[in-house]
């Protein structure tokens, strides 16, 4: 089926990055070419990983167990070979580029290919995807009665990782972020030493990867009362992921709708212009994937694509607070995976 989608602008297509090795052959390797062509589809590797990828048995491919010299001199043959070849620009190296092809050589983009057929996740890839995203559930769980006093950001990162594999991640699907109080501002903060005081917020984002797909999760709680600021910002938050998803429930489609009506409920609050990231984006073999939810998405959103809904409110010097939901669409209705709280978890 691949072979015949990504076969139709060229005759050769030659296949790089890791989560499209993955994806169209089923095995998940450090170093691998994969080459479709009309006469036939080759898996190309080398002698570390020969044994994994036999005990992965590929379908379809032909197994080449070569060293660095052989695979090079066996891709300028295909190379010579065809008079279309299809490649994927985001992924290689001008390098590369440059061994294998010459000016004279005819080349097109199929990485925007890969991605469409990507973010259509079957009903074996939904499945995984759900199971991924009840680990993250069951750590936050395992990890809320860690929460107090005295914890530093990476301490807490530490055992929400532990807790991760424990409940049957692979390994962490991103970076983990923990954040409290101010640093809680920076959306993509890098734990730190910094420890927890009575009167800070806690923000976790984090993700499992479980049989090479991930899921993704976000949640704010507060140690000690919360003030009354912290209180209208996480509602304000909360009321802005839930009017986006009732706009997909009532069957709305425009990621970029679906990003307005998110970004227009915090621009109606005390906080305008504090959401200043995009509203979601695909979850699949990779973290970030098609389709994109943003001010400037031209995407339509169908069935079975899977997303986050992950609205935001961030005040520098002084607290952040996200709240993240990874969501599909199943036979026209939208479903909300992750099953924690959502309302303000005080410890």
């Amino acid at each position: 089926m691949y072979s015949d989608l990504l076969l139709k602008e060229c005759d050769c297509a030659i296949i790089t990055s890791p989560a499209s090795l993955y994806y169209v052959s089923g095995v998940d390797v450090a170093d691998a070419v994969l080459i479709l062509t009309k006469r036939g589809n080759y898996y190309l590797t080398n002698s570390l990983y020969e044994v994994a990828v036999k005990a992965a048995s590929p379908s379809g491919f032909e197994l080449l167990i070569q060293t660095r010299e052989e695979q090079s001199a066996f891709i300028k043959n295909q190379v010579e070979n065809a008079a279309v070849i299809g490649l994927e620009y985001d992924h290689i190296t001008l390098a590369w580029f440059n061994s294998f092809f010459t000016k004279q050589d005819k080349t097109v983009d199929i990485t925007g290919t890969l991605a469409e057929l990507r973010k259509i996740k079957s009903c074996e890839e939904r499945e995984i995807i759900k199971q991924a995203e009840s680990i993250v559930d069951a750590a936050f769980q395992a990890t809320l009665p860690l929460i107090k006093p005295g914890i530093s950001e990476k301490a807490l990162r530490d055992a929400l990782v532990a807790n991760l594999i424990a409940n049957g991640a692979e390994r962490t699907a991103f970076d983990t972020i923990v954040a409290f109080g101010e640093n809680a501002a920076m959306p993509h903060a890098v734990p730190s030493e910094r420890v927890l005081r009575e009167g800070d917020c806690v923000l976790m984002d984090f993700g499992a990867k479980y049989k090479g797909y991930c899921s993704d999760f976000t949640r704010t709680v507060h140690c000690g009362k919360p003030s009354q600021k912290f209180c209208e910002a996480y509602q304000t938050v909360l009321t802005a992921q839930r009017n986006a998803i009732e706009y997909l429930e009532k069957g709305g489609r425009s990621a970029f709708e679906a990003d307005k009506i998110a970004r227009e409920t915090i621009d109606r609050s005390p906080f305008r212009g504090t959401f200043t990231h995009t509203l979601g984006h695909g979850v699949g073999i990779e973290i970030h994937e098609a389709p994109w939810l943003s001010r400037r998405s031209k995407d339509v959103l169908c069935d079975n694509e899977v997303f986050t809904i992950e609205p935001g409110v961030y005040l520098e010097g002084e607290f952040g607070v996200r709240i993240e939901s990874l969501v599909m669409i199943e036979n026209g209705k939208l479903t909300v995976i992750d099953r924690s709280d959502k309302e303000i978890y005080i410890v």
